[in-house]
């Protein structure tokens, strides 16, 4: 935490730049590095819509963070991005913590994009939001449904997932998983997905792709992001097609175990219970406006239940109004099928959700950015169903 905010106070005094740019003498090492600062205030129902955990009325998460990027020469780069805030999911380190989200070291081969390989800490190529994932980047305050709703995956304890368990879940006579703690359950994809491995990727004129093998699961909680642990990888790919500057398309796949280090294993180990994902995104942009959209279908092995499926989908557009100045708009669902209950009789595991969200934004300078967003879900009769956030960022 003292080197962040040392950091954050010594690249202060270059406010009036844009970023601090840093270049040797012969300009082979060159190097520059990025404050900003993000305040966010939440309010709605309780239990907390999404992946946020707070019990109070309003919760105010700020968050300071400093990205790095330096180069030597034009084939190795080193990215650093680091954060300092009340939980990489608001709430979830309320007395606040120092986090490091991102830390890569990659080798460009060719001259161009064609192969890079890196290692480190990053965010997943699954997928098409994750890219633009950033305060400064995204339209919307909350990311899309499928990367901010937990599920009724647990993924610490597989007994939560037997027919017995599932089936007094469905009942009501034991508690809902929405009200018990989200750490121990799953998200189609735990938000950008930081975690540690190794990846391979590049692009040409109208495509791209990026293979990666990494040790947690596109699920897991940001606990696990950081165990170097890789006995039981998860392998994810996409491949992209871009056929002008309209219209881009990908498809995505994803492989590995879910369970989280912590659960109680006994009789079988991580790699025994598995979970795939194939994924479709879509993005068309004309002139001020930008429709996009994911559909992701994941399905979770049991050990009695069969297995676990789900379908979620999104759909966002986003109109530029005035220079500086947007609204947008999304909607999303999660859809499962029936788990095997007691007596292997059909039992819902997850009810059926669906979200509406607004959005507005306005970019006061190049440097001072102000979101607000609005979000409605409905499925879960035991979760809360409004979110509101006000946000306001500056890049120094």
């Amino acid at each position: 935490m003292i080197r962040l905010v040392a950091a954050l106070l010594i690249a202060t005094p270059f406010a009036g730049l844009a970023g601090w740019p840093l270049t040797s003498a012969n300009s082979f090492v060159q190097a520059y590095v990025q404050p900003s600062v993000e305040a966010v205030v939440w309010t709605g129902d309780h239990p907390t819509p999404g992946l946020g955990r707070w019990d109070d009325d309003a919760f105010f998460a700020p968050r300071l963070r400093l990205k790095a990027d330096a180069s030597a020469g034009s084939h190795l780069f080193l990215h650093v991005n680091a954060a300092l805030d009340r939980g990489f999911d608001p709430g979830s380190r309320a007395d606040g913590e120092t986090r490091l989200d991102e830390a890569i070291l990659r080798w460009r081969l060719f001259e161009d994009e064609r192969l890079n390989i890196q290692l480190g800490k990053f965010a997943s190529f699954f997928g098409g939001w994750i890219p633009q994932h950033d305060f400064f980047d995204d339209a919307f305050l909350l990311a899309p449904l499928p990367y901010s709703q937990i599920v009724g995956v647990q993924t610490r304890d597989p007994a939560a997932l037997s027919p017995g368990a599932i089936t007094a879940r469905s009942a009501g006579r034991a508690p809902a998983f929405a009200t018990l703690d989200k750490q121990n359950w799953a998200s189609t994809i735990w938000g950008p997905n930081y975690a540690c491995g190794v990846a391979a990727f590049g692009s040409t004129e109208h495509f791209d792709y990026a293979v990666e093998f990494r040790n947690a699961g596109l699920s897991a909680h940001p606990d696990s992001w950081e165990e170097l642990n890789f006995a039981n990888p998860t392998v994810t790919a996409r491949l992209g097609y871009r056929p002008d500057a309209s219209w881009a398309f990908g498809i995505s796949g994803s492989h590995g175990s879910y369970v989280e280090k912590g659960a109680p294993l006994v009789r079988f180990d991580r790699g025994s219970l598995e979970r795939s994902s194939a994924g479709f995104d879509a993005r068309w942009s004309h002139h001020s406006l930008i429709i996009s959209g994911e559909l992701i279908y994941s399905t979770f092995e049991t050990l009695a239940a069969g297995d676990l499926e789900t379908v979620a989908w999104y759909l966002q557009t986003r109109w530029k109004v005035a220079p500086g100045f947007w609204i947008a708009g999304r909607f999303g669902q999660i859809l499962a099928n029936d788990a095997s209950g007691t007596g292997d009789a059909g039992t819902e595991w997850q009810p059926d959700i669906w979200r509406a969200e607004a959005a507005v934004g306005w970019r006061i300078t190049s440097q001072l950015l102000f979101k607000a967003s609005y979000a409605h879900t409905e499925g879960d009769a035991a979760a809360g169903h409004d979110l509101l956030g006000f946000g306001l960022g500056y890049q120094f």
